[in-house]
């Protein structure tokens, strides 16, 4: 059934970009010596700036104790900044700072050059066609994860 080969091929794929071995290719290459956790922090409060510990942890799926180790590792080497609310003072929200957006172009250049060498030999309008089924198939998970947060709430 081609979908059960979709789910194969996806797992496969989420499994390489998480794996270590990826991630401290990424490291030797770029330079920016960040775990995996970090660096998925640092891009979610790049996403989502003012974003709050409790949020992170959240969206990061890790126990708030965990997301607070990787914030104060993240503010200490330079990467964010924490700010208290100015609405609420017990709350604070984390930003990332000019050496963090600096460390996520150059994560961003590596996956760019990784992928610009795997689809070395596919043609334009195929890396075309191949960006539009994996845009429409992000598109419809997050459709397919919103409707099932409204039918279950």
């Amino acid at each position: 059934m081609p979908l059960d080969e979709l789910v194969r091929s996806l797992n496969d794929l989420y499994r390489l970009s998480g794996s270590a071995r990826v991630h401290a290719d990424t490291v030797r290459t770029t330079g920016v010596a960040i775990t995996q956790t970090g660096l998925r922090f640092l891009s979610l409060i790049e996403d989502s700036p003012r974003i709050s510990a409790s949020d992170l942890a959240s969206s990061a799926d890790v126990s708030q104790p965990t997301a607070s180790r990787v914030l104060q590792t993240l503010e200490s080497d330079g990467y964010v900044v924490r700010h208290q609310s100015d609405t609420d003072g017990r709350l604070s929200h984390y930003v990332t700072t000019a050496k963090g957006r600096k460390a996520l172009a150059k994560v961003h250049q590596y996956h760019v050059d990784r992928l610009a060498y795997a689809l070395a030999d596919v043609d334009a309008a195929r890396q075309l066609e191949i960006v539009g089924v994996v845009d429409e198939l992000v598109a419809r998970f997050h459709a397919s994860a919103e409707g099932t947060t409204r039918r279950t709430a």
